[in-house]
């Protein structure tokens, strides 16, 4: 029986680096990169595998149905192989070229047998039981040219769970590879499997064979991998592992696991990094929960798909279908939740029930957010499917009127009442609504919100065909599919109306700030007159801003706020800049490091332009920080942009669960040249040896207000959403982690605690950025550091300076005589990374 206390010891082996490799220019124009097997998935099947295998064994047989160029056999046997154990290997692939690459690579391992087969329809070693065998067969490839042998095989009892459709043999694969296992009353055995999306939640006969399987009990686990691991292409794949041993499985349950984001990407490829395997062959041994880890119900992967109808006010006929996931029923009590009492919507079809096995439809609930912001609100949530009077249709001059709304289908432009606003790059939708429940100014004003902007973006992607370009088609199937996922707050219509009437005022008070901008060029004299009208309104504005700030950037801020001379104000406000520059920085380097080898290069970069620019990082000027934010900056903004569904996670991972247009605001150009602006400002005022009187300084300080004023509407409600905290203690409960933390915002202290759910937990004495229910907060790096106060019990924020020898010194825009410290430079070698020089 496999040990639940320490990993099998040929994991660590098979960890290490190795020095073969997978695919080398001596196969190369005998076989094709479709036959080798990257390090990361050799790695992945070795865990799958070994994690749960007796480490007493002393002889284990290992069957590689799929065998290609025979990096991942022979991985796993030579990590078995160095700490003793005894391997009998057989390997078999249809290709005479792979396998004769094969043969060579095994050439000098004892009994290894490789043979050129069809293993579809032909066994090589009949007589032959394993222990672990790993499925890595080619990814949706058909079968119909095995189909005569292979439903021979089937009469003769083979293939015992059914035969999947004939365009996806994935099945076929585990289906022998479950038969060939050692039998379970003499040991059994475990399979590790590789598979593509369509294997685990296509239906027809596909989904019968797998639901058969996970009905029998041999299902251990589904683990979602990054894409673009293997060297032939960037679909996503899955790891299964099963087992025909009791001690294994668990009646009714199996884990889900979601290596998503964790992956590095150096020249391009990605790769799994070594303590992500761990977390893995941890949570596959102990069967204990973890961050990216859970064991669910199998019932948990029923998905159900329906035909939904309602009947407009005019007597049209609308139908759309509805998918769920999480053995969500689609009934009566469903559809009221989803559509609103009353609405109309019925089920014009029986539901029909499928395995799926995805696990990111478990792990990720997308729509929660928007639920609870509207709850919070106390407004009930509608689809949009249940409000329309007819299918969306591609908008034209002509759709005008009261019920009207225009709704972009691409990530730019604005929803609007006249599509001649829509200020759209792609296409636009025109949607009618059936009744005056809606007030389509309302709907069209939310729909630009960040809450709205995040519902379109939700339904683009949920609605959308095609993998790595998302497109929503123009059938009407496809365009009710996406009203069917456009989800929308339908407050009391007093409240609509109250709300679009606000915003319609703010809009033209805009607007005559803008005319008045423009007023004072025509008319110079006026131009104190004119600030002086509209100042007002906002004096309080940065005030207000400040109990939502992180607290090394608030107490910088209220140094200056509260300074008694204009000099000082001047100077305050400067190195309050100075703050918000190297915590800015910090936080996108933090983030940035969530890959370390992408991140690797654009440190390289960074490093680059500061020797360019005679910075460093060993002397920090607002200049160093600037240029880190601008790089790091724009390598999480190309993750953002390029489409990637991993790179898309795992950005919005490494901020802490961020929704995506709260990181788009952080990493914005705009950020970065307000920045770069406030750069110039500062070397031309500081540099100036000169005179400068009281009212130049006055004039200073205005634009530095005026400069924080844009930067609060550049950042939003980002530092409400996105919480600084020192991290205290921490429980386990049933649903996850939960830990206690100091909430470090605001110009207050002491700072109020609170618990928060986490996947990862927090250390001691570091500062973290967190939500509630984040999976991994984002720790910062030591160039940010709150410490007591020398004279109080009162927190001081110390920021990274420069190196001196052996020395740091950090200083504080808090305090005067306490306004700096020195620290031992080893405190942030690791912070420094990639950015030295030396």
């Amino acid at each position: 029986m496999a040990t639940n206390s320490a990993p099998h010891p040929a994991i660590r082996a098979a960890l290490q680096s190795s020095g073969s490799v997978p695919f080398s220019d001596r196969d190369r124009g005998l076989v094709g990169p479709e036959h080798a097997t990257s390090v990361s998935l050799a790695r992945a099947l070795a865990v799958g595998g070994l994690s749960r295998l007796d480490p007493s064994l002393p002889s284990v047989g290992i069957w590689d149905p799929a065998a290609g160029l025979g990096f991942a056999g022979f991985l796993l046997v030579e990590a078995l192989l160095s700490t003793g154990v005894e391997v009998r290997y057989r390997g078999q692939d249809i290709s005479e070229a792979a396998v004769s690459a094969s043969l060579r690579r095994f050439d000098g391992v004892p009994n290894a047998e490789i043979a050129q087969a069809d293993t579809l329809a032909h066994d090589a070693f009949e007589d032959f039981s394993a222990d672990l065998v790993i499925v890595d067969a080619p990814w949706g490839m058909a079968w119909q040219s095995s189909a005569a042998a292979v439903e021979a095989r089937h009469a003769n009892g083979e293939f015992a769970f059914g035969l999947p459709q004939r365009s996806d043999s994935t099945w076929l694969f585990i289906s022998l590879a479950l038969e060939k296992l050692r039998p379970a009353e003499q040991g059994g055995g475990r399979v590790a499997a590789l598979v593509n999306p369509g294997a685990l939640s296509s239906g027809g006969a596909t989904g019968a064979v797998r639901q058969r399987v996970v009905a029998a009990g041999l299902l251990e686990s589904v683990t979602r991998l990054p894409d673009g691991l293997a060297p032939n292409t960037d679909i996503p794949l899955y790891l299964l592992t099963f087992s025909n041993r009791t001690e294994d499985v668990s009646k009714g349950k199996a884990m889900i696991v979601d290596l998503q984001t964790m992956f590095t990407t150096e020249h391009r490829r990605r790769s799994i990094p070594v303590e992500a395997f761990h977390e893995l062959e941890s949570g596959l041994r102990t069967k204990r929960s973890g961050p990216r880890n859970r064991t669910i119900r199998t019932r948990q992967f029923t998905r159900r798909d329906a035909r939904l109808s309602r009947v407009t006010s005019e007597g049209r006929q609308l139908s759309w279908r509805v998918t769920t996931y999480n053995d969500t029923a689609i009934d009566r009590e469903f559809l009221e939740a989803r559509y609103g009492q009353d609405c109309g919507v019925s089920l014009a079809e029986e539901p029909r029930e499928t395995v799926d096995l995805d696990p990111s439809r478990v792990f990720r609930d997308d729509v929660r957010e928007l639920l609870r912001d509207m709850a919070a609100k106390g407004w009930p949530s509608r689809r949009l499917s249940s409000l329309l009077a007819r299918e969306p249709e591609t908008a034209a001059e002509s759709k005008q009127g009261e019920r009207w709304l225009f709704v972009p289908t691409s990530r730019d432009g604005r929803a609007a009442t006249d599509l001649s606003e829509t200020a759209a790059g792609g296409r636009v939708l025109a949607v009618q609504f059936d009744d005056d429940s809606v007030y389509t100014p309302f709907l069209a004003a939310w729909l630009n919100s960040e809450q709205g902007v995040a519902s379109r973006l939700r339904a683009i992607d949920n609605a959308s065909s095609g993998y790595h370009v998302k497109v929503v088609r123009s059938d009407a199937t496809s365009l009710m599919r996406w009203a069917d996922e456009l989800l929308v707050p339908v407050p009391n219509l007093r409240v609509q109306l109250a709300l679009a009437s606000a915003d319609e005022r703010l809009s033209s008070f805009q607007a005559d700030l803008g005319t008045r901008r423009a007023s004072i060029w025509s008319s110079p004299e006026s131009a104190d007159e004119v600030v002086s009208k509209v100042a007002s309104v906002f004096d309080d504005s940065l005030t207000s801003w400040l109990d939502q700030l992180p607290y090394p950037i608030a107490s910088a801020l209220w140094t200056a706020e509260s300074a008694h001379s204009v000099g000082d104000q001047q100077r305050a406000y400067l190195h309050a800049w100075e703050a918000i520059v190297t915590f800015h920085a910090t936080v996108l380097l933090s983030a940035s490091r969530s890959d370390p080898g992408s991140s690797s290069e654009t440190e390289a970069a960074i490093r680059q332009t500061l020797h360019q620019q005679h910075l460093g990082i060993e002397r920090a000027s607002f200049g160093t920080w600037v240029v880190i934010v601008e790089k790091t900056s724009k390598n999480l903004r190309s993750a953002l942009e390029n489409g990637d569904a991993d790179d898309v996670a795992r950005v919005r991972r490494a901020f802490a669960d961020l929704g995506r247009a709260g990181i788009e605001r952080l990493i914005s150009k705009d950020v970065v040249k307000k920045f770069n602006e406030l750069n110039a400002k500062r070397n031309r005022w500081s540099g100036h040896a000169g005179y400068t009187s009281e009212e130049e300084l006055r004039i200073q300080v205005d634009s530095l207000v005026s400069d924080l004023r844009e930067l609060r509407g550049l950042l939003g409600d980002v530092w409400d959403q996105l919480l600084l905290v020192r991290p205290g203690s921490a429980r386990r409960r049933r649903d996850g982690l939960v830990q206690m933390a100091e909430v470090a915002v605001g110009t207050r202290t002491p700072f109020a605690a609170r618990e928060f759910a986490v996947g990862d937990q927090m250390f001691d004495d570091e500062l973290y950025l967190v939500r509630d229910g984040s999976q991994s907060p984002l720790r910062l790096g030591h160039f940010v550091q709150l410490r007591v106060a020398p004279r109080s019990a009162q927190f001081t924020t110390y920021f990274y300076n420069r190196t001196e020898g052996t020395r740091v010194r950090m200083v504080s825009y808090q305090y005067g005589p306490e306004s700096e410290l020195q620290d031992d430079v080893e405190r942030l070698r690791a912070d420094f990374g990639d950015l030295t020089l030396g």
